[in-house]
């Protein structure tokens, strides 16, 4: 009875966030991966986190990179000082972000954000919406549009090796 309770307060407070959800403006801006000087990382925590996370460190050598993890609720982890971790409880009534790390995150203009996740939430959709980020890459969802998609990728790893090959053919625009 106690998890139903949960179930539907969580579902209220997500409401309230897509309600406060409106057009978010920022500037666009596509950098190639010579050009790139900070980078947002945003994914779902899983086992396979450091396998991925060393390969993509070496490909966007000489990048500043940030890190945003979203973690499930039925996941453990032990937490790292470079990483801003964010949960469904940091959702308050009325939409309103408990986490005070996100703000700052989210208000910043990185070059690129990089998501990795492979979700969708009201809390997820609403950190890739409103990321002030210039450019934003990732895999084709329904609810969420990056600057630029990838389709049919299934595994991280694939769309890992996909970003890098668009990171090294993309011009500056």
């Amino acid at each position: 009875m106690k998890q139903i309770f949960k179930g539907v307060f969580h579902r209220m407070k997500e409401s309230s966030l897509l309600k406060r959800m409106g057009e978010v403006k920022r500037d666009k801006e596509f950098h190639n991966a010579d050009t790139m000087k900070t980078c947002l990382i945003f994914w779902v925590a899983n086992r396979e986190d450091g396998e991925w996370m060393k390969k993509l460190t070496k490909e966007l050598k000489g990048v500043k990179i940030h890190k945003l993890c979203f973690v499930p609720d039925s996941f453990s982890l032990t937490p790292q000082q470079d990483i801003v971790y964010v949960r469904n409880e940091d959702l308050g009534f009325g939409g309103k972000i408990l986490n005070t790390d996100l703000p700052p995150v989210l208000n910043t203009p990185y070059d690129l954000l990089l998501d990795l996740s492979d979700r969708s939430s009201a809390l997820i959709d609403y950190i890739l919406k409103t990321s002030q980020a210039k450019c934003k890459i990732g895999k084709a969802k329904d609810n969420f549009e990056s600057d630029i998609m990838l389709e049919d990728v299934q595994h991280t790893k694939e769309l890992i090796e996909g970003i890098v090959q668009v990171l090294s053919e993309l011009k500056k625009y």
